[in-house]
């Protein structure tokens, strides 16, 4: 800084010390910058080890719809999700920290903020996945708009509900799917778009409008919320619109984005593989003591190479992530695979009752598939 200050002064130029030290400065703040920008990023993972705790943001069901998330509230299955990466990264004494969130945009802010370390389920779409700074997995939830019907209509498939009056709210992705399916369809509908979710449940309860329309998570939870009261209703099994969702991270560290993607499709490939929370510990068990008498895979899981590998028998996949070679055990034996958490989340084993429709297994008739560990 000294030799600009003297350089300018012997030029005998209009430049005054004062500007010469606010360019020198302008100077070292622009060397600081670049050489900020070209650091490393903080890793996450030693973050969260260091913190021994996964904070992860979960959008809650609002009393009323948000026209930026019309998904309803996934809080159980979200926090599973989280845990298995927390197990996965943490082992058996991993915790985990929920932040609520009314909406996509507002978790996606704290998600880039560093208020949070991952937001299990985000709308996988353009305007969630490009510009946002944000980076998703694979699917881990296919969400879709559908109807809801009271438990004693006639209606028993969507193309019944031509010429009937559909309830939704207004100014949504749902009065959107709505309008483009009947058109498709060649049917016609009588729109009844409403500003707040009560009045609209108020309208569909004295049997003013037909039918729901709206995400199924959402609309499960409502006809669950009608069926305590004494006015049950049912989900018809059309979906009319395509609304997955993923698990979403910060761009920029590599590795926490493989960790949290491979962890999405070990719960994926544990059900195809039969690895449930009760065996999961018995089948590590036959996978080591294999390994260690040096015959490879054992009889149960000789037909079944992704079994062996992710259950470390190759110990390959945990270094590889920066884990150990247990993770995929331990986030096992934490919240079981993707086919318990979804039953004891979302389908029969809780209170929404939501059928598995996309997300069953693709052997099954659904779309939940899991890459090819090797």
């Amino acid at each position: 800084m000294d030799a600009i200050v003297q350089r300018g002064i012997k030029r005998g130029a209009s430049v005054t010390l004062a500007m010469a030290v606010a360019a020198a400065c302008a100077s070292a703040c622009a060397a600081g910058i670049a050489a900020s920008r070209s650091a490393a990023p903080v890793s996450t993972l030693l973050h969260v080890r260091a913190a021994g705790v996964l904070t992860c943001g979960v959008d809650e069901e609002e009393p009323e719809y948000s026209t930026s998330d019309e998904h309803g509230s996934r809080e159980a299955f979200d926090a599973d999700l989280c845990r298995a990466v927390a197990a996965a990264v943490l082992g058996s004494r991993a915790r985990i920290r929920l932040v609520s969130y009314p909406d996509d945009r507002s978790s996606m802010a704290g998600l880039r903020s560093g208020a949070v370390e991952m937001i299990p389920t985000l709308t996988d779409d353009f305007s969630h996945a490009v510009g946002t700074r944000l980076q998703l997995t694979s699917p881990v939830l296919w969400d879709g708009v559908g109807f809801l019907v009271s438990a004693g209509s006639a209606v028993t498939e969507a193309r019944q509900l031509s010429g009937k009056k559909i309830c939704m709210i207004a100014e949504t992705n749902t009065e959107e799917s709505v309008r483009a399916w009947f058109a498709r369809e060649h049917l016609d509908y009588v729109p009844f778009p409403f500003q707040e979710e009560g009045e609209m449940e108020a309208a569909f309860a004295t049997g003013n409008c037909a039918a729901l329309a709206g995400d199924r998570t959402r609309l499960a939870a409502t006809g669950e919320l009608m069926g305590r009261h004494g006015r049950p209703a049912r989900l018809l099994s059309a979906v009319i619109s395509k609304d997955p969702l993923a698990a979403a991270v910060r761009q920029g560290d590599r590795q926490w984005a493989a960790i949290v993607d491979w962890v999405m499709q070990a719960l994926v490939q544990a059900e195809e593989s039969g690895v449930t929370k009760a065996n999961v510990d018995a089948l590590r068990t036959e996978a080591l003591r294999a390994e260690g008498a040096g015959v490879g895979p054992a009889s149960a899981t000789a037909a079944d190479p992704a079994l062996w590998f992710l259950l470390g028998g190759s110990r390959q996949i945990g270094s590889r992530l920066g884990l150990e070679d247990d993770w995929v055990d331990q986030m096992i034996a934490a919240t079981g695979n993707y086919g318990e958490i979804y039953r004891r989340d979302l389908g029969s084993g809780s209170a929404l009752k939501l059928p598995r429709g996309e997300n069953r297994l693709f052997g099954k008739g659904g779309v939940m598939v899991a890459l090819p560990p090797k």
